[in-house]
């Protein structure tokens, strides 16, 4: 601090000073530098006028001030600051230059751009351009090709990440759930596991016969006597002391070539069957064929009316069938539109494309059972006719007593 102390007035260009030597320590063109209220005023020296006075270049702004220390400040000395500090803000402002031109450059370049660094050297390097063309469908999802190789990882990536869960073989086989069959060679050999066409697989345990538990399903053919037979399914049942029955399904080829298809039930070493012949298309059995006719599951038992008057309406045929199945083969028995007429609740329909004639189908194809028809309806015609024969009988009586 300079010797004294300074007056200073708001608006006026001198200053006075209380203790001062302004002639010894300002000159024209220097400073005084007083803080005042809190606040640096820089003031610039026009005249020196003596020891206690000196005039300004221009009036104070500040606050007026009595008894406010002071700096003298040279000009050489400030003009030295300022020289500085213009050199020190431009090389700020090159560098601010230098990095609107390096982002520039980044920014909108493409390859590799030059980058100018703050001391003049430059670095060579790849513009954002460049990097996202480079990365451009890298290590998309879906889209992993170009990943070859991971180096550096010390823990196995899970199963969810596409890894194994495991560093080692035997511990990615437990992370996937791999059993031992994972590990063996396909082959016939102890020890190996049997491709789909190993011979073993068309055999139970080495066996052509014997007994499978479970759910089964199960194929012998007789290739080399084919018109025997073929058995295609069998079980085997046995209770407790009883002598167990077989159930066999199978097709048979009879020697002047016609197709039949069996249901055979044994007992012990006798056996009856109930077999379909392709031929004619019906169904034979050892005995009847019997339904369940028990009065106390039927409702609306209702006795058949007019059945004479029903009877004339229908009459009995002998035919030769043209339909795809069964083209050729006799017929005998009723039509079911003539039944429809009388009883149309026993006329069924046919499934739907079951029945063609010359490959076109038969709509709404109708069906019968005639046995249960003509029972019913040929027993009430018969009740009937009983009834007139009783009736003439004792008008009959009746005449021969007169006479």
């Amino acid at each position: 601090m300079s010797a004294g102390t300074i007056t200073l007035t708001n608006g006026s260009a001198i200053v006075g000073g209380s203790g001062t030597s302004f002639a010894a320590e300002l000159a024209a063109g220097d400073f005084i530098v007083s803080t005042v209220g809190g606040v640096d005023y820089t003031l610039p020296v026009k005249t020196v006028d003596g020891n206690t006075q000196v005039t300004l270049v221009s009036n104070f702004t500040g606050p007026s001030q009595a008894g406010a220390a002071w700096s003298a400040v040279p000009r050489v000395a400030l003009n030295m600051v300022t020289a500085a500090l213009v050199a020190q803000s431009a090389e700020a402002l090159r560098g601010l230059n230098y990095d609107k031109q390096n982002w520039q450059r980044i920014f909108s370049g493409s390859g590799n751009v030059v980058v100018t660094l703050p001391d003049g050297t430059t670095w060579t390097g790849p513009a954002w351009n460049s990097i996202t063309t480079s990365l451009s469908g890298k290590a998309a999802k879906g889209a992993n090709s170009d990943i070859t190789s991971l180096s550096g990882l010390t823990t196995a990536l899970s199963l969810e990440q596409g890894g194994t869960g495991a560093a080692t073989a035997a511990g990615a086989r437990a992370k996937l759930g791999l059993g031992d069959s994972a590990t063996k060679n396909v082959g016939t050999a102890a020890g190996t596991v049997a491709a789909g066409n190993d011979s073993r697989l068309n055999t139970v345990d080495g066996k052509t016969g014997g007994g499978v538990t479970g759910h089964t399903y199960f194929k012998i053919i007789q290739d080399t006597l084919p018109a025997n037979g073929a058995v295609v399914a069998s079980t085997t049942q046995s209770a407790t002391g009883v002598t167990p029955a077989q159930m066999h399904m199978f097709c048979q080829i009879a020697s002047q070539g016609q197709r039949y298809g069996f249901l055979r039930l044994w007992q012990d070493t006798s056996y009856k069957d109930w077999y379909m012949d392709y031929s004619s298309g019906n169904a034979y059995a050892p005995a009847s064929w019997v339904n369940n006719s028990d009065r106390r599951i039927k409702d609306n038992l209702t006795t058949i009316a007019d059945p004479l008057e029903k009877m004339k309406k229908v009459r009995g045929y002998t035919w030769v069938r043209k339909d795809d199945q069964m083209k050729g083969s006799f017929g005998i028995g009723f039509v079911a539109q003539e039944i429809q007429e009388i009883l149309p609740e026993a006329v069924f329909l046919s499934r739907d494309g079951s029945v063609t004639v010359d490959g076109e189908v038969i709509e709404n194809s109708l069906a019968l059972s005639p046995g249960e028809i003509a029972a019913a309806l040929h027993h009430e015609a018969i009740l009937a006719l009983m009834e007139k024969i009783d009736e003439l009988t004792l008008k009959l009586e009746a005449l021969q007593s007169r006479s």
